[in-house]
């Protein structure tokens, strides 16, 4: 840095470089009056970000990697949520050679949690994600908008594969045929939830202790 504490231009080429991804959340957040907004009241804002990115695809298709990298940015946001108010509470990406087992790991207590992020379409990708244990059980969470990839029979198959939860925007959610809807974890929670509730979820069933999700109360 210089003596007023600006990059050098040396400093700014290697600074990491937007994505594509990144340019469009933050022109979201400007349009949606967020930016320099917390984790919390932007992951609040789900719904409003998901609407205003759905209008910029219908303009200009938005590539599958831009919102596959969108859709684990705004998921984080929950997990920064948790840990602002919780700094001990901890969790970390998986590393290349893991990512088909999901994108994040969340610490917890006696196991650890698997977070597999989609964006918009489930298809086989979901289901064949997560490691397949209800010893390190796994969460999905997407911006899912085609209510035909759950049939209760198909919702029924995340169970065998260890999942435990599966995140969705409340509009997707409400279109699913009840009987999906009703299908419950191994815990007797509702499978299907609604994506807001995500970090509440999760801060919910945190041990105090040590700050690690008990997944047997998810």
């Amino acid at each position: 840095m210089n003596g007023c504490n600006q990059p050098t231009e040396q400093e700014k080429d290697h600074m990491p470089r937007p994505t594509i991804a990144d340019t469009l959340l933050n022109d979201a957040y400007t349009a949606l009056g967020l930016s320099g907004a917390d984790a919390a009241t932007k992951y609040d804002a789900i719904p409003n970000i998901i609407a205003h990115l759905a209008v910029v695809n219908a303009a200009s298709r938005i590539s599958e990697g831009t919102t596959g990298t969108i859709s684990e940015r705004l998921c984080v946001l929950g997990l920064e949520q948790i840990q602002n108010t919780m700094p001990d509470f901890s969790y970390r990406r998986f590393g290349k050679d893991w990512k088909w087992i999901g994108d994040i790991l969340v610490s917890g207590d006696p196991y650890d949690l698997a977070v597999s992020v989609k964006s918009y379409k489930a298809k086989e990708r979901l289901l064949a994600s997560g490691t397949g244990s209800l010893l390190t059980p796994t969460v999905g969470w997407g911006l899912f908008d085609d209510v035909a990839e759950w049939s209760a029979d198909r919702t029924a198959s995340y169970l065998y594969r260890g999942f435990i939860a599966i995140y969705m925007p409340e509009n997707t959610l409400a279109g699913i045929a009840a009987d999906a809807r009703a299908i419950t974890n191994i815990n007797g929670k509702p499978l299907l939830r609604d994506v807001v509730d995500f970090p509440s979820d999760l801060t919910s069933v945190i041990t105090a202790r040590t700050c690690r999700v008990d997944c047997r109360k998810l």
